[in-house]
């Protein structure tokens, strides 16, 4: 018995040093490059493939880190990246001609995760870099609660198959490319699409077109979940993907730089691109849900453009032909109804909207002039040593007071990266597996949907009054239901001031439409009072959730929220 004893203390100790060895903690004082590479036995094996940073120091790199092999580098798990004050930093240093380098490239054999950590690319001769990560041949990408910031290309860069990408929890600032180009700035551009790609809850302030470029490739399925992104270029979404779906997120001052009337469709519209499809391929090959996103620009813009109508004008949001080909062709094609026109009243605004004017009206129509620098403060500046200096966390708080927006999700959760909304991020992990399930239904079912040759399908404040009580000032008036919140049944009032035909439907958050109480049925002037019994068209409960009620007589909407709890 005691040799027993002795040997499992054995195996116990032995283990617990080889689950330890598998960490390096790198050292500042050292280049992170030279460390990694230099991290191997006698006989060339590595001996670590985790790296651990620490809060409140800076690691440096002196050139490219080719990776044949998997890589971690991580920093401490703790709060959200934007809410560190002193998180770790990586930064580099300037090549022989004072440029700026990047940082990784993944290659066969290769994979690399970032965690809990600060990235930036400007180096102390004021150059940035073009890209921090490309992969050429890897199988798997990841940053989960990074900020990256200043940037001139992208992010990151995929140019091979058979790689998973995952992007969740990160902050992207800067992502300009300081030329009169527009071209640059991608938080993520993919020549070639992944194999599954999710791009979830992450805030990007400052960039080039978002998710661009799979290529002419349908391996891909595609997620991308409740991200705000404010002030791009450029709208362009150029995906080819066998699944993807694009819901929940904030596109706020989208497409900034607008349509020149002398350019091509290339440089117009915002959605999918399938110029690579062929007539041969099965139509079946696609499948994809956009819906519940949030368009917005800002008066300053609108203003601008306005002036410029003979000119150039706001990018559009569906491309050419081509998407009403596929969405006749192809049932799983499904563009669904999103939001235009609600402010989101973020609580701190990254304050940047009047450079961005100045830009487009300066440097953007006439491209000899000087270029207009329309970034906010970096987060990384260089002392007269040309030592880097932290400013963290950055000036601007995304949450936002708008309370329509703040159930305005497919899940009934906020619009936009929930990290600004710590809660209902709690409540969306916790259900995450559902919502996508939900989702992927809604490729099939949505009702909400844009139907060929039709205006955008936009849900406008117009079109959804969400203003408390009160009779509206024609005599048309939607009550809020009651009780509320509900189960299983509840009563909904509305008055009409002369004899009309009205429709009232109930909603679900996906734009599907769930039960009609009243369709298109003669009623006479004054205040009627239906009630809904929480089931569905065929008879059905309903499921608990956030639904919208609506109602439609003469040039009357509106519409309101309601809460079914079982």
């Amino acid at each position: 018995m005691r040799n027993l004893l002795l040997l499992l203390v054995t195996l116990t100790l032995v283990g617990t040093a080889r689950a330890q060895s598998d960490t390096l903690a790198l050292d500042p004082l050292q280049f992170v490059n030279v460390q990694i590479l230099g991290d191997v036995d006698g006989n060339g094996n590595r001996l670590h493939s985790v790296y651990s940073v620490e809060p409140g120091q800076f690691y440096a790199f002196d050139g490219r880190l080719d990776l044949t092999f998997p890589v971690e580098i991580v920093g401490p798990d703790t709060d959200w990246i934007r809410d560190q004050v002193n998180p770790p930093v990586v930064v580099n240093t300037p090549g022989q001609q004072g440029e700026a380098r990047q940082f990784f490239e993944i290659q066969a054999g290769g994979s690399l995760v970032l965690k809990n950590l600060l990235i930036s690319g400007i180096v102390s001769t004021g150059e940035t870099v073009g890209n921090f990560v490309t992969n050429t041949g890897g199988t798997k990408y990841m940053a989960k609660n990074v900020a990256f910031a200043n940037w001139q290309n992208f992010a990151m860069q995929n140019q091979a198959k058979g790689i998973d990408i995952t992007v969740t929890d990160c902050v992207f600032i800067n992502g300009v490319r300081t030329l009169n180009s527009q071209w640059g700035g991608f938080p993520l551009r993919m020549d070639v699409a992944g194999e599954n790609v999710t791009i979830e809850n992450n805030t990007v302030v400052n960039s080039g077109r978002l998710l661009t470029n799979s290529g002419p490739f349908f391996n891909a399925t595609i997620h991308e979940l409740h991200n705000s992104y404010l002030n791009s270029t450029k709208a362009g979404q150029e995906q080819r993907a066998k699944e993807m779906i694009q819901a929940n997120n904030i596109y706020h001052n989208f497409d900034f730089i607008g349509r020149k009337y002398t350019d091509n469709t290339y440089d117009s519209h915002w959605t999918t691109w399938n110029h690579y499809f062929e007539a041969s391929d099965s139509l079946d090959k696609i499948s994809l849900y956009l819906g519940q996103n949030l368009f917005y620009r800002e008066p300053e813009l609108l203003e601008w453009f306005s002036t410029q109508a003979d000119t150039i004008l706001p990018g559009l949001l569906w491309e050419h032909a081509a998407v009403d080909s596929f969405v006749i062709n192809d049932p799983e094609y499904t563009i669904g109804t999103n939001y235009s026109g609600f402010d989101p009243q973020f609580t701190v605004h990254p304050g940047n909207t009047e450079a961005i004017v100045n830009y487009v009206s300066g440097t953007w129509l006439t491209p000899t002039e000087p270029w207009s620098d329309w970034r906010i403060e970096s987060p990384i500046t260089f002392d007269e040593n040309q030592f880097p200096v932290l400013s963290w966390p950055p000036d601007f708080d995304l949450s936002y007071t708008n309370a329509f927006l703040q159930t305005a999700g497919t899940d009934g959760l906020p619009v936009g990266d929930l990290n600004w909304f710590p809660s209902a991020k709690a409540d969306y992990l916790a259900n995450r597996d559902a919502h996508i399930a939900a989702l992927r239904d809604s490729i099939l079912n949505a009702v909400g949907v844009y139907v060929p040759g039709s205006p955008t399908p936009m849900i406008t404040p117009e079109s959804v009054s969400v203003e408390e009580g009160g009779e509206t000032p024609n005599g048309f008036a939607l009550g809020q239901n009651f009780p509320n919140p509900f189960n299983p049944t509840t009563n909904i009032s509305f008055v009409i001031p002369q004899a009309m035909n009205v429709r009232l439907s109930i909603y679900n958050v996906l734009g599907q439409r769930v039960a009609t109480l009243i369709n298109d049925e003669a009623r006479v002037a004054g205040e009627h009072t239906i009630q809904w019994n929480g089931r569905d068209d065929v008879g059905n409960i309903a499921a608990s959730g956030l639904y919208i009620y609506r109602i439609e007589a003469g040039d009357f909407r509106q519409a309101r929220k309601m809460l079914f709890l079982k």
